[in-house]
């Protein structure tokens, strides 16, 4: 009975958030006789991963009443909160010991060395599941640090006799040719972290998936940055850049910018943040659902235009599309920043 309560709970919560909007705390008018109906023979399958598995439908009735007034968020929070819970009970916090399962780390170190020492190189870096942290040395070759996580081997056994001796090892493989490095990490269960150290003067081409939060420090070239799961944070660099993501914020500070270089910086979720020399000329094309802030004095915005065409059977179409242009320092190349649920800051170093 206690499973079956608790499974109610996790599916009344699903349903719950469905009716919630989301950033938006409302009162619905519902009518209190819902009825759920759940099949006793629903099994949650819950590991590491979170991928929750139901083997069976379900279904349930909602009749809306017009009368009766129900804080939907506050319902909302409270299912939210059981459903966490439910997952802290499969990871360990009260669950079975068969769904106990300590984590370690492992580490695998490689040293690249380059065709032309001295000279400028190439990284390109791709992972599939873990962060990729670049950051700049004064020495001659590629420096890779890999870091896994895995599940802990130990002694113990488990509850049908046998115990765990490995998670599998590294998924790498890495090739340098003239000066250009390539990285790749191919799996995607298990996550790596990668930890890589470059000269100063490299140009980087880097892209992750999930857990895939990016770092580029102290580089002076040309980066092109992509992550669908996760930020993107470049620091202290030089150059030019590129960096987009789905999920995550994107946060970028320029010690110097080349000139009549064009960039362009997008996510979907998150702030857009960048920070350059006082002395920076650029063009800005903007788009967010929210706001953009500067604390250049120096910074104008243009007046906004429509945009027309007329098609062959004569038909004029004129439409705003909600961008934002602007010029600091009096303008130069193109930068477009573009986020649909953050802000857009433009800064001062």
């Amino acid at each position: 009975m206690k499973e079956m309560r608790n499974m109610k709970t996790f599916l009344i919560g699903l349903m719950v958030l469905g009716l919630v909007l989301p950033g938006k705390a409302q009162n619905v008018k519902v009518n209190p006789n819902v009825k759920v109906r759940v099949n006793p023979d629903v099994r949650v399958k819950v590991n590491p991963d979170i991928r929750v598995e139901l083997d069976h439908d379900f279904d349930f009735d909602l009749d809306i009443d017009p009368d009766i007034d129900i804080d939907v968020a506050g319902i909302a929070e409270e299912a939210i909160a059981g459903v966490f819970n439910e997952f802290r009970m499969s990871f360990g916090e009260g669950g079975s010991d068969v769904d106990k399962f300590e984590y370690q780390e492992t580490s695998q170190e490689v040293e690249i060395p380059l065709t032309k020492p001295g000279e400028r190189g190439t990284l390109s870096v791709e992972s599939h599941n873990g962060k990729v942290k670049i950051t700049s040395y004064s020495g001659p070759t590629v420096k890779v640090k890999m870091i896994k996580y895995e599940k802990k081997v130990s002694g113990e056994r488990s509850q049908g006799g046998m115990r765990l001796v490995s998670s599998g090892g590294f998924n790498f493989e890495a090739t340098e040719y003239n000066n250009v490095v390539k990285i790749e990490n191919e799996g995607w269960n298990d996550r790596v972290d990668f930890e890589i150290q470059v000269p100063k003067n490299f140009d980087i081409k880097a892209e992750t998936y999930n857990n895939g939060h990016i770092e580029i420090d102290g580089i002076s070239g040309e980066l092109d940055v992509e992550s669908y799961n996760g930020p993107i944070t470049l620091n202290n660099i030089s150059g030019s850049a590129s960096a987009s993501t789905y999920n995550g914020a994107i946060e970028v500070t320029f010690s110097q910018v080349t000139a009549d270089a064009p960039m362009n910086f997008s996510t979907y979720n998150g702030n857009v943040d960048i920070s350059v020399p006082d002395g920076t000329k650029f063009s800005t094309k903007m788009k967010t659902n929210r706001e953009i802030y500067t604390d250049f004095e120096t910074f104008s915005i243009k007046e906004t235009k429509p945009v027309s065409n007329k098609t062959n059977n004569g038909r004029l179409n004129v439409k705003y599309e909600s961008w934002v242009e602007g010029d600091l320092n009096g303008g130069g190349a193109e930068i477009m920043i573009k986020t649909t649920n953050g802000n857009i800051y433009i800064r001062k170093k």
